[in-house]
């Protein structure tokens, strides 16, 4: 079991929001926001909501911070949606119909494909070549988080191109939702690489060096690894060990001395969107020392990648506060 978060209960007045998760109702997101690393799309006030997405295929990103567990870290050659993984949350009101246009900047052939959507020409682009662009529109009929991603070029690649980042979250609130919480978006994904071969506690180029002098290897998706269902790493929101600063108290181990917390009030109501990229594995998900309340829209806490219907347990919602004084908790 991965440990993924820290949760930070406070007691001041002021209003944090959580930091490099999204709070998908602000004020900030009338038009494209961007928010430390990563992109939320949100619509302007026209009667069709528009989004875009950039589809590439040669960024590289950094996909787990320099620790004790990897030193110096570790960079991917990734395959995105607007440049970041996951790619930038799309969030509409259901009833609300959107388009889609999707922009091939890349060297592969892209796609997307859309959960919660019904029927091909709404929920599918297929087969965009390189510097050419495709729309869809589409209406959101169910309330609910579901996982967009890249079919490749009509299921070519699908693995690889989702392996390798292309995916992300449709948040789709429902009518009259009450009661107002504070949001938060997660989404999980699965890394199957070269170049991490050597192990924990040494460096991706498997050299005996300090970090500061590494000089670093770019990981790509590993074709055999995937079908052995053996990843590197599962990413939270893009990063490994992005919201978990160490393990252990007396003998501690470093895990990201940038970590990430989410802050909320005690018995203040949250709302967590999350999504299970995969492809492969299940993801299970709670919180220590703490219940969940409520699930929504016939979604579990064990996530399966496998299951794309409009029900889809590649996603949940689910709903808790924290009656709890002051501290820190963990996600897992």
């Amino acid at each position: 079991m991965q440990i993924i978060a820290l949760l930070v209960l406070y007691n001041n007045g002021s209003q944090i929001l959580a930091i490099s998760s999204y709070n998908l109702k602000s004020n900030l997101l009338s038009s494209v926001t961007v928010r430390s690393s990563q992109q939320i799309i949100y619509n302007d006030h026209s009667i069709i909501k528009k989004f875009t997405l950039i589809a590439d295929d040669r960024n590289i990103v950094k996909i787990s911070p320099d620790n004790t567990l990897h030193p110096g870290g570790i960079l991917y050659k990734a395959m995105t949606y607007n440049g970041t993984i996951p790619g930038p949350a799309i969030v509409v009101n259901q009833g609300d119909i959107f388009q889609i246009t999707v922009y091939n900047k890349g060297d592969l052939v892209h796609s997307l494909d859309l959960h919660g959507i019904e029927g091909p020409s709404h929920a599918l682009i297929s087969a965009i070549k390189p510097g050419e662009n495709s729309t869809l529109k589409a209406k959101a009929e169910y309330p609910g988080v579901f996982m967009y991603h890249c079919d490749g070029d009509n299921l070519n690649g699908i693995w690889d191109h989702i392996a390798s980042g292309m995916y992300g979250g449709i948040v789709v609130h429902p009518k009259n939702e009450r009661p107002i919480a504070k949001e938060f978006y997660m989404v999980f994904g699965e890394i199957y690489s070269t170049g991490i071969d050597s192990g924990l506690f040494s460096n991706t180029s498997n050299m005996s060096a300090t970090s500061a002098s590494v000089k670093k290897e770019i990981g790509s998706f590993d074709m055999n690894k995937f079908l052995a269902n053996k990843p590197d790493l599962i990413l939270t929101n893009g990063m490994a060990y992005k919201y978990m600063p160490f393990l252990g108290t007396i003998s501690k181990i470093l895990l990201n001395k940038n970590a990430e917390v989410f802050k909320v009030k005690p018995g203040e109501l949250t709302r967590w969107y999350l999504v299970n990229a995969g492809p492969r594995g299940y993801l299970s998900f709670n919180f220590a020392s703490d219940m969940i309340s409520t699930i929504h829209y016939n979604t579990n806490t064990n996530i399966n990648p496998d299951n794309a219907d409009n029900n889809s347990t590649t996603s949940s919602i689910i709903s808790t506060s924290y009656d709890h004084p002051q501290g820190t908790w963990i996600s897992r």
